[in-house]
């Protein structure tokens, strides 16, 4: 029985790794998320349309405005998620330079702005048009810095907190990523 099962593992993953390799046009694929705080972030590569390929941080934000739980029913909630997503880098080694470079800015001084490039999300898992967000380092209430992202959200200004943790997280997921899929990674 684990004999088959091992099989049907195995052969499962050499599927899946094929199609990893073949990265269509228009969709997010995942390398790795986390979330914080209520906050969801997540790391993926992404090719537009006309072939451009990078690599991204999805900064994204949850609010809900209503939750129901109850035993008797199904849980709901409507919740106003806003997203903009920062460019790491069109290759595997930009992407590290890009997510060292963000570490180090936890060593800088507090309301050290920096201006990044990045995509807004559609919300349909497609990237809009670039857009520009401020990076701030903020202190951490009890000690430690965290980097504030800003960033325009149809109009009004969004804004959201990422840890250092959730950098070092992700940074781990793309190493893992890449021995896991080598010829994806370029």
């Amino acid at each position: 029985m684990k004999k088959i099962l091992l099989t049907i593992v195995v052969a499962m993953m050499a599927t899946w790794c094929a199609q990893a390799q073949n990265i269509p046009a228009g969709i997010r694929m995942e390398i790795g998320d986390s979330e914080r705080d209520k906050s969801e972030y997540s790391l993926f590569s992404y090719k537009d349309e006309d072939g451009t390929f990078g690599y991204y941080l999805g900064l994204g934000r949850v609010t809900d405005f209503v939750k129901i739980f109850r035993d008797d029913i199904t849980s709901a909630s409507f919740a106003d998620i806003r997203e903009t997503c920062i460019c790491l880098g069109s290759t595997y080694d930009e992407a590290m330079t890009t997510l060292q470079a963000l570490l180090d800015l936890y060593d800088k001084d507090e309301d050290t702005t920096l201006e990044v490039s990045g995509r807004a999300s559609t919300g349909s898992e497609r990237l809009g048009e670039p857009n520009t967000s401020t990076c701030v380092v903020k202190k951490k209430p009890l000690g430690g810095k965290r980097l504030l992202f800003i960033f325009k959200s149809g109009k009004h200004e969004a804004h959201t907190y990422l840890p250092k943790s959730v950098v070092k997280e992700l940074r781990t997921d793309l190493k893992f990523d890449k021995k896991l899929h080598p010829k994806q990674h370029r």
